[in-house]
């Protein structure tokens, strides 16, 4: 949807989970992940919402071929501390200017920040299918994102 001129991706778990379970994206998306792949780095909080719903031992091996490939790389980006804080803040600033998103804020906005701001951290663009919550965190602090 949007392009990005950022050299460096993160890829949010929602473009992962679609690989693993829409055959047909995952078929269109395959060629352009090729392509990317050497300038993708893998977030952390991306690895803990993938394991967090695997639940089974062979949906953990599918998380597992998914980010290991990133560990070996040395490529997984972790939020620091100073991206903590500006999550709080952007988490903080929706919270009191958007009552509506607000049972948004408390149920998965926190990670979804998280992934954002580690992105921006690093000078990455977001690649994602959750255009509504990366589109509301960048009203609030700017940073590349491309939807798909």
């Amino acid at each position: 949807m949007a392009a990005t001129v950022s050299s460096r991706l993160v890829f949010d778990t929602s473009v992962y989970i679609a690989i693993l379970r829409d055959g047909r994206f995952a078929a269109s998306f395959r060629e352009r992940y090729r392509r990317d792949v050497p300038r993708t780095h893998m977030c952390s909080v991306v690895v803990q919402e993938l394991l967090a719903g695997a639940r089974t031992a062979r949906h953990r091996r599918l998380a597992a071929a998914l980010y290991e490939p990133f560990e070996r790389a040395r490529r997984i980006v972790v939020p620091t501390h100073r991206v903590w804080k500006h999550a709080g803040m952007v988490l903080s600033m929706l919270w009191n200017r958007l009552p509506a998103v607000r049972s948004r804020v408390a149920r998965g906005l926190v990670n979804d920040a998280l992934i954002a701001l580690t992105a921006r951290s690093i000078g990455a663009a977001v690649v994602t299918r959750n255009e509504r919550d990366f589109r509301l965190i960048r009203g609030i602090r700017p940073f590349d994102l491309e939807i798909v």
